[in-house]
């Protein structure tokens, strides 16, 4: 099997590393794809410039890492420092729609639930979110029903609240 990491921003601690890690103990040939030029980590990808149709093909799991970027992103609140992500939010918003509209098995870590609830794609289905109530509150406010588990499993969507490879491996493996 064949799982493609989107990263936006990977500047919370362990999110995209974990999320690697537990899918290459699940077996799986990993790759990585960026849509932001300001992510330094190691990727086979580049997702920044261009985005055509079919990007997905060929990959059965999609892993949707948003960092702090996602966080402010979907709650419109200034993110604070001086260097900010630049993320290519047409791209990601795109790839996200299309993994799971096409019933690709999506993992949404942390803030991404909200994003994607934000976005329309979850309407409907139960889903976590790391637990602050600004991101609780986009996901009720998006008719997503909260669940306050460390993941939940609602159709083709994987949300988690916190990124471990022990969650991630236990979600995977349902």
């Amino acid at each position: 099997m064949k799982a493609l990491i989107i990263v936006a921003d990977a500047s919370y601690k362990g999110e995209y590393s974990m999320t690697v890690q537990a899918l290459r103990q699940l077996g799986m040939e990993v790759s990585t794809g960026l849509v932001s030029k300001a992510v330094s980590i190691n990727f086979d990808v580049d997702l920044t410039d261009r985005l055509g149709e079919g990007v997905l093909d060929g990959y059965d799991i999609t892993a949707f890492i948003g960092g702090y970027w996602a966080y402010y992103a979907v709650t419109g609140k200034e993110m604070p420092g001086k260097t900010k992500p630049i993320v290519n939010k047409e791209a990601f918003e795109k790839l996200l729609v299309q993994s799971i509209s096409t019933g690709k098995k999506t993992i949404l870590p942390l803030a991404t639930p909200a994003y994607a609830a934000k976005l329309g794609l979850l309407k409907g289905k139960r889903a976590t979110v790391y637990p602050t109530t600004d991101l609780i509150s986009v996901l009720k406010g998006n008719g997503v029903e909260f669940v306050n588990g460390d993941f939940v499993i609602d159709g083709n969507v994987v949300t988690m609240k916190r990124v471990t490879v022990d969650l991630l491996t236990k979600a995977l493996s349902k």
